[in-house]
């Protein structure tokens, strides 16, 4: 084989690669940058080191919220039971559930303050829709089963 058709001339010197330079980020000499930082101070001596303890301030500072104690709905789990009843086999409970749910999410939804557990409300609520639509199924499954029995038992005579 002849080199004739080599786009590379074989007596031609490639240039060298340049050398490595310093990491992304380091400075080209010396050691790596480092920030110094002033001591920290202590506030003085009797004084709490960052303010008064939560709920204690001031008596001309405005408290716009102040957290209390908030209890569970008592009708939340209620929905939450019903709704999961519903999908597990007992259908008719479905509308029962998204109706609880519903009102307890309205009422926790009127003062968020006062009750918690919305989220066990929605699923009794979502639970409630899946089982309302599970015994909606039902119903026309047993319509039409019924008329197919009687169209069957009208076409044999």
């Amino acid at each position: 084989m002849s080199d004739q058709g080599s786009s590379y001339p074989q007596d031609e010197t490639r240039p060298e690669p340049p050398a490595p330079g310093p990491a992304y980020g380091q400075p080209a000499y010396g050691p790596p940058y480092q920030q110094s930082y002033p001591p920290a101070q202590q506030p003085p001596y009797g004084q709490p080191p960052y303010g008064p303890p939560y709920g204690q301030g001031a008596p001309d500072q405005v408290r716009f919220h102040q957290p209390g104690p908030t209890v569970e709905h008592p009708q939340a789990t209620l929905a939450f039971v019903l709704g999961l009843l519903s999908v597990l086999g007992l259908t008719i409970l479905g509308p029962f559930g998204w109706y609880y749910g519903n009102k307890v999410i309205a009422q926790i939804d009127q003062d968020p303050r006062e009750y918690n557990n919305r989220g066990i409300a929605m699923a009794g609520k979502v639970l409630g829709i899946i089982g309302t639509v599970f015994l909606g199924l039902t119903v026309l499954l047993v319509i039409g089963a019924i008329i197919f029995a009687v169209a069957a038992s009208s076409s044999s005579r």
